[in-house]
C-alpha cells in the first residue's frame, strides 16, 4: 500500500473505533492489565483492518507521551495508576480524529481549546457552521458570546471557511493572533503565526478579509496575502496561488525555494530535529513535496540535488553535502 492510500484508509477509521483503542490502551497502560486483559485486547486488534490502523495510531500518540523531556505530560505516566488512566483519557482522547485534508469530520465546538499534533491536520466544524483546518502543531482557542465570535490562533496555521452568525443578532466573526485580528466579509482563507514567525500572514482564496494591527485596518482581497506584525501591516501582494495553498492537502509546494527554508517548512510537520547544513543551504530546488511523508520528501531530496540524507537517530536527521565526511 502507497503512502497515500494508507493516509486515505486511516482516514476513514470510525471515530468509535479510534476511542475504542484508546481505551483498550489506557486500560493497557493504567498498571494492572494481566494475562487476560493482553489476550482480549490482541483479538479486539486483530479482528479487522480498522481496528489494527487504530491500535497502531493510539500506539503511536503513547509512544509521543513517552518520549516528552518533562512537563505535565510526561509526569502524566509516572502517576499512580487510577489517576494515570483518568489524564491519560483526559489527554489523548481529544487528538484521535484522523489527518484532514481528505474530508471534514462534523464535530461542533464551542468555548473551546483545541491542538493538532505534529505531522496531524485536524478538522473541525464551529457551532455557527464555521469550517477549520488545523495545520500541523497548530493550537486554538474557540470563544463565542453573545457579542462575537472569535478565533484565537495561539501558534500555527488554519485554513477558515467562514459561515453567516445563524444567532438573531448577527456577531461579527474574527480572527486574532499576537500581531492583530482578521475579519473575513463571507470568505475562505488561511492564517498563519508559526513557532518560528514574528508576524502573522493572511492569504485569502475567496472573498476579502479586513485585517487590524497596529491601529490600521487594511482590505485583502481574493488572490491576495497581506503579512502584518510589530511594525504593523505592509500592501497586499498576489499570492502564490497553489503553492499558498498545498498544505491543506498536505503537500509543499518549492518554486526556486532555498533548501533550507525547503527543510524548515517541512521540519514543522515531523517530531524532532531536521536541518539543513549550511554547504547546501542555498540551493534551490523546485518541485512537490508530501509534507506528512517525509521519508518521501527526503528521497526526492537526494534524487534531485547533490545531497545526502544522513539519520542520526529516528528524531534527529540532516541534509547534508554528497561527499560530506561520514
Amino acid at each position: 500500500m502507497s503512502s497515500a492510500d494508507a493516509a486515505r484508509a486511516d482516514a476513514t477509521i470510525d471515530p468509535a473505533i479510534l476511542r475504542e483503542a484508546a481505551e483498550w490502551l489506557t486500560q493497557l497502560h493504567g498498571g494492572d492489565a494481566g494475562p487476560k486483559e493482553w489476550e482480549a485486547i490482541e483479538c479486539w486488534r486483530a479482528s479487522s483492518p480498522a481496528h489494527g490502523r487504530a491500535w497502531q495510531r493510539a500506539e503511536a500518540l503513547m509512544g509521543d507521551l513517552r518520549d516528552l523531556p518533562g512537563g505535565p505530560l510526561r509526569a502524566t505516566l509516572e502517576k499512580p495508576a487510577a489517576r494515570r488512566r483518568h489524564l491519560l483519557r483526559l489527554l489523548w482522547l481529544p487528538l484521535l480524529p484522523t489527518a484532514g485534508w481528505l474530508g471534514w469530520q462534523q464535530r461542533r465546538v464551542d468555548g473551546e481549546r483545541w491542538r493538532s499534533a505534529t505531522g496531524e491536520q485536524l478538522p473541525l466544524t464551529l457551532a455557527d457552521g464555521t469550517r477549520l483546518l488545523l495545520n500541523t502543531a497548530t493550537e486554538i482557542a474557540v470563544d463565542f458570546n453573545a457579542q462575537a465570535r472569535t478565533i484565537g490562533l495561539l501558534g500555527g496555521e488554519i485554513l477558515v471557511t467562514s459561515a453567516p452568525d445563524p444567532s438573531p443578532l448577527p456577531r461579527p466573526l474574527r480572527v486574532v493572533t499576537a500581531d492583530g485580528s482578521v475579519r473575513p466579509i463571507g470568505t475562505r482563507f488561511s492564517v498563519r503565526r508559526a513557532g518560528s514567525d514574528d508576524y502573522s500572514r493572511v492569504v485569502v482564496f475567496e472573498g476579502a478579509v479586513e485585517v487590524e494591527g497596529q491601529g490600521k485596518l487594511t482590505r485583502v482581497d481574493a488572490g491576495q496575502r497581506l503579512d502584518f506584525g510589530a511594525s504593523g501591516a505592509g500592501q497586499p501582494q498576489a499570492h502564490a496561488g497553489v503553492a499558498d495553498e498545498a498544505w491543506t492537502q498536505g503537500m509543499v509546494v518549492a518554486r526556486r525555494m532555498r533548501l533550507a527554508d525547503l527543510v524548515a517548512e517541512l521540519d514543522r510537520y515531523h517530531p524532532g530535529f531536521l536541518r539543513c547544513h549550511p554547504d547546501v543551504a542555498d540551493l534551490r530546488i523546485s518541485g512537490t513535496f508530501p509534507a506528512l511523508a517525509r521519508e518521501r520528501s527526503l528521497q526526492l531530496l537526494a534524487e534531485t540535488l547533490p545531497v545526502q540524507v544522513r539519520q542520526r537517530s529516528a528524531y534527529w536527521v540532516t541534509v547534508e553535502p554528497a561527499h560530506a565526511a561520514q
